[in-house]
């Protein structure tokens, strides 16, 4: 049996994770305790302890557990019908007990791996698992990415966001000591501390190796240790330090990073100015040229060797031509250029998903939509009564963030109008018709039971005529 699996917390006291972390998830909980929440997005790198921790926290609230590899099933049909079934609807423990939402006997439903879904409207499940969201499920919902950015914007912002950072070697370390404890076996700490280190703050991969070398063994000398060296990514701001404020030669930390030439030498060129003036400035951006005409060369001829030369004169090239060192910390910036991109990037997402909107409710091509229907769409919001934009806002099922791009300053009063009224479009096409039916009966029976002024008011095309 992997010790990985062996040796998985059980509860949340046994996660290895930092207090505000453990703190956020049961303030989560708690919250789905009182009725429907938002969805949980964990987010980090592999090894951390993402799926440990949603598994450990069922456990400590007795919550039945399902899981799901999004990256094995991302088609919207599957993702409907295991997320989106299994989200609103009651379920009965493996005694064969019925556990009711409303008293908190919840099912805590997990998709693993969900920034590898598909994002294609026709085949995708990020559509789906968006449209699955939206309905607010009864169930408590937890996503698990290693890169949270390969999501889509709208679904970042439909959950609550916790960011896991890579562990400590201390941590690691205390880990390998408890399982070396548990399974009888005497390890020297040197031997820990290198696998620890080796791990490059993944404990996953640490176990594996610590099983690797002790498998049969009772005692484990710096003899046996005998793990390859594993190549993990560099932090950026390690190589820049290393750059701007050491002697050590900087060039093969450049070369582990997850970033090509291309993006390095973004980030060495907007934190030069705040290490190097006068004269060291005018020699550090001289050797960026030098590296950019590489770049260059490598774009127009598909020359990749030459990278290794780029990447020597950004790095070890700006470093040495350096006469003084600024002391003191500097606090380091995300190039701004991708910043602007990245601006227009959303906007022009936020663009293409109302366009996706109008075309499919309007029933027009994605070219009309975007030549005819948007800038109407946008000069109605604008200045018909609240009411009004109000409604053709909730036919097209436009977010507040959408609302802000089409209607600008009158975004929130328009959004707050559908609030208040609980306007919404009637759209129910992801479930089964005989679901369906059942759903719009307890539906009718609920909203026949409050006052007229708090009943939802449904949405067709039909309703512009009536």
């Amino acid at each position: 049996m992997l010790w990985t699996e062996k040796y998985r917390p059980k509860t949340l006291e046994e996660v290895v994770a930092s207090k505000d972390v453990i703190s956020k998830v049961l303030e989560w909980a708690k919250k789905w305790q009182n009725g429907p929440w938002k969805p949980l997005l964990l987010a980090g790198p592999p090894g951390v302890g993402k799926t440990s921790l949603a598994m450990a926290l069922a456990n400590t609230m007795k919550w039945e557990f399902v899981e799901m590899n999004a990256s094995d099933q991302r088609n919207w049909q599957i993702i409907n019908r295991i997320v989106g079934e299994g989200a609103f609807n009651e379920t009965i423990s493996d005694e064969g007990e019925f556990l009711s939402s409303k008293s908190g006997r919840l099912k805590l439903i997990v998709l693993d791996e969900v920034d590898n879904i598909h994002k294609k409207e026709d085949a995708g499940g990020e559509s789906a698992l968006i449209r699955i969201i939206k309905k607010k499920p009864r169930q408590p919902l937890v996503l698990i990415a290693n890169d949270p950015y390969k999501l889509s914007t709208e679904l970042r912002k439909l959950c609550e966001f916790i960011e896991f950072r890579r562990l400590t070697k201390t941590q690691i370390t205390k880990v390998l000591q408890d399982i070396c404890k548990k399974e009888g076996i005497k390890c020297e700490k040197e031997v820990l501390d290198e696998i620890a280190e080796n791990a490059g703050g993944d404990l996953r991969a640490a176990i594996n190796d610590l099983q690797a070398i002790a498998e049969g063994e009772k005692q484990i000398t710096s003899d046996d240790f005998v793990v390859g060296k594993r190549t993990h990514e560099m932090d950026v701001f390690k190589v820049l330090q290393k750059i701007f404020k050491t002697n050590y030669p900087p060039y093969a930390d450049a070369i582990l990073l997850d970033e090509s030439p291309e993006d390095l030498i973004q980030w060495v060129e907007e934190n030069i100015p705040l290490e190097y003036s006068g004269e060291d400035l005018f020699r550090g951006y001289l050797a960026l040229s030098r590296a950019d005409i590489f770049i260059g060369r490598v774009k127009r001829r598909q020359f990749y060797r030459l990278w290794k030369y780029a990447t020597y004169l950004m790095t070890s090239g700006v470093q040495q031509l350096r006469r003084e060192t600024k002391t003191g910390f500097t606090k380091y910036r995300r190039p701004q250029t991708w910043q602007f991109l990245f601006q227009i990037k959303q906007k022009r997402e936020l663009r293409d998903g109302i366009l996706k909107k109008i075309s499919t409710y309007s029933h027009l091509s994605t070219r009309k939509a975007k030549v005819e229907m948007l800038p109407i769409l946008s000069i109605l919001l604008k200045n018909l009564e609240i009411e009004k934009a109000a409604r053709i806002a909730a036919f097209y099922q436009l977010t507040r963030e959408e609302l802000e791009f089409l209607a600008g300053e009158r975004a929130a009063e328009i959004a707050e109008f559908m609030e208040e009224n609980r306007l919404h479009r009637v759209d129910e096409s992801w479930i089964s018709a005989e679901a369906f039916e059942r759903l719009e009966a307890a539906s009718k029976e609920e909203e026949e039971e409050k006052p007229k002024e708090r009943r939802v008011r449904d949405l067709t095309l039909d309703s512009f005529f009536s």
